[in-house]
């Protein structure tokens, strides 16, 4: 990481004016503001004093916030081998695609929100990144990746600061995702792009931080300041169904214990459902029943898609006169 370049954008998340790193913190170079982050295991933590939901005291150890380690043997054992229950043979393609737009670019400053660890396929990306592009990698929970904690209602950058950001399964653990996604449209250049996936019918995998799912339009909607480059579904049909079955063994649970075993027990029996998505996740079909969508958008000044346009872009099936 190139700290002179990051330290070029970062910014106070409480006023958005320029941090100055001083020892072991930051503090924000408006006197009236007179904000300070301190720099914990080398990793700054750029939380609002003021955050309703973090506080910077909580990153002071290394301790698991948001995903699990899981130091019992067995349990990491099980997590190691069990297979995944959603079918994702898009994110690969698609970052391929954003790979393609971006390398003839010099000096690339790329964000990504939640990227404590890699998401699916996003290892494309970062293949062919350059000595001189900048790669900032932000989360609320310290990971391998982890290159700042900040929460993502609260951008610690500067306006118009990054040719790409992502958010890969993020905007459903946030508690605002608009208010989210107006920050990353701050933050990001004209004529950068962004990209998100986002779950619709999956069911709660991220405990008290999950909040929110959206349909394919709801989440066009959110998106409506960006020009669509292209939109469509991650995982089908059949992803949904696997979390379903699961979901419904698991609801025999009267305890934790025994919700751990069954969700196991769950993954083993039906993961193989979710192959079905080799074939729907090519259908128009599976639009309104997907499992994750996904939307690659580029930001242009003065652009905003009308609802008018947004309903008329639905390509489902269903129709609000079906009774």
């Amino acid at each position: 990481m190139n700290f002179n370049s990051l330290e070029q954008i970062i910014a106070c998340p409480c006023c958005k004016k320029p941090l100055l790193k001083n020892n072991e913190e930051y503090l924000c170079s408006d006197d009236s503001c007179d904000s300070s982050y301190p720099v914990y295991h080398g990793i700054p933590i750029l939380i609002n004093p003021h955050n309703d939901l973090f506080e910077q005291k909580d990153f002071e150890q290394k301790e698991d916030i948001f995903f699990k380690t899981y130091k019992n043997p067995v349990i990491g054992f099980l997590k190691r081998i069990q297979p995944d229950i959603t079918f994702n043979n898009i994110s690969e393609k698609n970052y391929l695609n954003i790979s393609e737009l971006i390398k003839k670019n010099s000096n690339n400053r790329i964000l990504i929100l939640g990227g404590s660890v890699d998401g699916v396929g996003i290892k494309h990306l970062k293949n062919i990144l350059k000595d001189e592009d900048l790669l900032i990698e932000t989360d609320v929970s310290y990971g391998p990746n982890t290159t700042i904690i900040c929460d993502a209602h609260e951008i610690p950058f500067a306006d118009n600061s990054f040719d790409l950001i992502i958010a890969q399964a993020v905007l459903e653990h946030v508690l605002d995702p608009f208010k989210c996604v107006n920050e990353m449209n701050r933050v990001l250049k004209n004529g950068g792009l962004i990209y998100a996936e986002t779950p619709f019918m999956q069911q709660v995998h991220g405990g008290k931080y999950d909040f929110l799912r959206f349909t394919d339009i709801g989440h066009r909607r959110m998106f409506r300041n960006f020009r669509e480059i292209q939109r469509g579904v991650i995982a089908g049909a059949a992803s949904s169904l696997t979390w379903s079955l699961k979901y419904f063994l698991t609801s025999f649970a009267n305890s934790k214990k025994v919700d751990r075993i069954l969700s196991y027990t769950g993954t083993f029996l039906f993961f193989w459902v979710k192959y079905f998505d080799i074939i729907l996740n090519k259908t128009k079909g599976s639009i309104d029943a997907a499992s994750g969508l996904y939307f690659l958008g580029r930001k242009e000044d003065g652009y905003l898609l009308s609802d008018k346009e947004l309903l008329n872009s639905y390509s489902g099936f269903r129709y609000s006169s079906e009774k």
